[in-house]
């Protein structure tokens, strides 16, 4: 065994460990081996063993050192003549670099890495994206360096954003869609990989970002031709029917039967509807009174029911009804949600809605009195943005008292006009 092999094993004993790491990390400040080290806390076999080393006395339990200092002890040894610097080589297993040297590495692997994604997909849908999201993102140079899969993942997402079905004009299903490109039909349903496919989608589409929830992230999906639930996610309709009979469309249509069309039916549809008034209710049991009153007078106007809150669905139709050239009309309760609904209803379609049925006279014979109104459904109320709908919001808490949609149905039918 050499001296410089003696000497490795040596100081690669645990107790020399603090001390060896102390003087690596210093070549690596310094670029040299220089300066001076400083261990608190020692422990008692660091103490023998540093103490027997160094021929000091550490029993106060810390070492402050200069290299100067140490090289004169180091020198007394038997490991004379070893230089040191080969020995923290040895004992790392690696050749030792700066920080500087280090940090020019790391960029150098980190630029090569983006360069290498901007060249192969120069001229794609996703390069766009991609030469946002490398100078953007805080946190992508930290993938780079130590995440092993962040190629495959990137590579992924890329691949996707080239292949979306909404540029063939299709719509497919995300775990299908996920299968061809990834071969894993849930790649996509959580984590990163989503996370970046929903980014990218928004960049591509110039979409504005928004709080992630289910809704908003289906939406995404959507405007991309992907269709993450789209079985479940449905709304009650009736005499609402494309111009383009598609899948028995108009038999439901001509004979005023209400259906649960859901976000499948609608993604087979590619032509406009046929132009009417468009009425939406918050609840079944008026939808249904509505659908019986059409039915009975032949009443050219379409229903839809919403069921509560606005689902993708329901969204995805309306939006198709305005682009046709419908106008909607909409009515929901007199309560924190449904005025909730009501509200971003009027934000989204501005002019081509009408809020129907909303005023406070309802109040004088339907009111509801309420004991307790929480705070969370008080801070709704006072976030309402439209004037109309601001004012019954102040009445309800001025009163503590709700209104509900069955409790004027007499008022909807009386104002149902084509």
């Amino acid at each position: 065994m050499s001296l410089l092999e003696e000497c490795v094993n040596y100081l690669n004993q645990p107790e020399f460990e603090r001390f060896v790491r102390a003087w690596i990390e210093k070549y690596q400040s310094l670029g040299h081996l220089g300066g001076k080290i400083q261990l608190d806390n020692l422990s008692l076999p660091e103490q023998d063993a540093l103490g027997l080393f160094l021929g000091l006395d550490l029993s106060c339990g810390y070492l402050y050192m200069t290299y100067h200092q140490f090289q004169k002890q180091f020198m007394k040894t038997k490991f004379e003549g070893i230089e040191f610097i080969d020995v923290l080589k040895c004992i790392q297993g690696s050749p030792l670099y700066t920080r500087h040297e280090i940090k020019e590495e790391k960029n150098l692997k980190i630029k090569q890495f983006k360069n290498q994604f901007l060249i192969k997909y120069q001229g794609t849908y996703a390069l766009k994206w991609l030469s946002d999201y490398f100078n953007e993102d805080k946190k992508v140079n930290s993938y780079i360096m130590h995440d092993i899969e962040f190629y495959d993942l990137l590579e992924n997402v890329c691949q996707a954003l080239n292949h979306l079905p909404i540029y063939r004009k299709e719509y497919e299903s995300l775990p299908v869609f996920a299968q061809k490109i990834t071969k894993n039909p849930h790649y996509f349903d959580h984590g990163l990989a989503k996370e970046l496919l929903l980014k990218g989608i928004e960049y591509i589409f110039q979409l504005s970002s928004q709080q992630r929830t289910v809704e908003t992230i289906n939406e995404l999906f959507y405007q991309a031709g992907l269709l993450r639930d789209d079985l479940s996610n449905h709304c009650y309709i009736c005499h609402i029917s494309p111009i383009n009979d598609i899948s028995g469309w108009l038999g439901f249509y001509k004979n005023y039967e209400p259906w649960n069309m859901n976000l499948y039916n609608l993604s087979q549809v590619s032509s406009i509807f046929l132009q009417s008034h468009i009425y939406i209710v918050e609840n079944p049991s008026v939808f249904r009174r509505l659908v019986y009153e059409i039915k009975n007078r032949k009443i050219n106007v379409g229903l839809v029911c919403s069921n509560g809150q606005i689902n993708l669905c329901t969204y995805m139709l309306l939006d198709r009804l305005v682009e046709s050239g419908c106008h909607l009309y909409y009515a929901g309760d007199f309560d924190p949600e449904g005025l909730m609904i009501a509200d971003k209803l009027k934000q989204r379609y501005q002019d081509h809605l009408t809020l129907w049925c909303y005023h406070l006279h309802y109040f004088k014979d339907n009111a509801i009195e309420q004991k307790n109104i929480s705070l969370k459904r008080l801070q709704i109320l006072e976030n309402i943005q439209n004037v109309l709908l601001k004012s019954i919001a102040q009445y309800i808490i001025q009163k503590s008292c709700f209104v509900y949609q069955e409790g004027i149905i007499e008022s909807y039918l009386e104002n149902l006009k084509p």
